[in-house]
């Protein structure tokens, strides 16, 4: 898991997850904008600027060099010290029994919206903006453009970041949230690395990594 090496000792991490837009501008200077879909996850990775070089990193750095731009692999941000960048912020005492289903009526109705089975209080917090979401047996990690608050029906939609990408199914799974979700990403950029001391190496640039759709 020598992306989750990476990851794990990060010293600054940048994630993307816009859509790729285009814009054009008339000749009396009117803007038309489209959204060209993608929304995908990227991931930039800096490293420190000094390791040592014969403890854990020759051997990642080694499996790194053979495998990275060919072999996709799992991430997660679920480190402790990374526990405010992806914890759950709704007020469900726990989120194991919430369930995700995207049908095809859904799917024909909008991409963009998943039916939660959200037990809990009505007017309670299920979800607020930002929070993650990955349903149970998927690849793929969603992200919640705004607040979910229970009503009175026993399902309630969500909206999240991108066309949803699962195929619609009548059987409702549970869904993993927060610092839970697991991406699959390739690395597309690897730096180089330059030896600045005895046992000490520094990084000549980021890592960088892609969502496999």
């Amino acid at each position: 898991m020598s992306f989750q090496w990476i990851i794990d000792n990060a010293e600054n991490i940048s994630i993307v997850k816009r859509p790729v837009i285009s814009q054009t501008v008339s000749r009396n200077q009117r803007i038309r904008t489209v959204s060209r879909g993608g929304n995908v996850w990227k991931f930039a990775v800096k490293m420190p600027d000094i390791m040592t070089w014969n403890g854990n990193s020759r051997g990642y750095l080694e499996s790194i060099d053979v495998n990275a731009q060919l072999v996709s692999q799992s991430i997660n941000l679920s480190k402790t010290t990374y526990d405010w960048m992806t914890k759950y912020r709704g007020d469900a005492a726990s989120t194991a029994t919430m369930t995700f289903k995207y049908n095809a009526a859904q799917a024909a109705s909008n991409t963009f919206k998943f039916e939660l089975g959200a037990p809990g209080a009505v007017g309670s917090s299920l979800f607020k903006a930002g929070d993650l979401i990955q349903p149970t047996g998927s690849k793929y990690v969603y992200s919640t453009v705004s607040a979910v608050v229970k009503g009175s029906a026993t399902t309630q939609l969500v909206e999240v970041h991108r066309g949803i990408l699962d195929t619609p199914s009548d059987t409702a799974v549970t869904i993993k949230v927060g610092p839970q979700v697991i991406w699959t990403v390739i690395c597309t950029r690897i730096p180089t690395w330059t030896f600045v001391g005895k046992e000490l190496i520094q990084f000549n640039g980021d890592f960088e990594f892609q969502e496999v759709l």
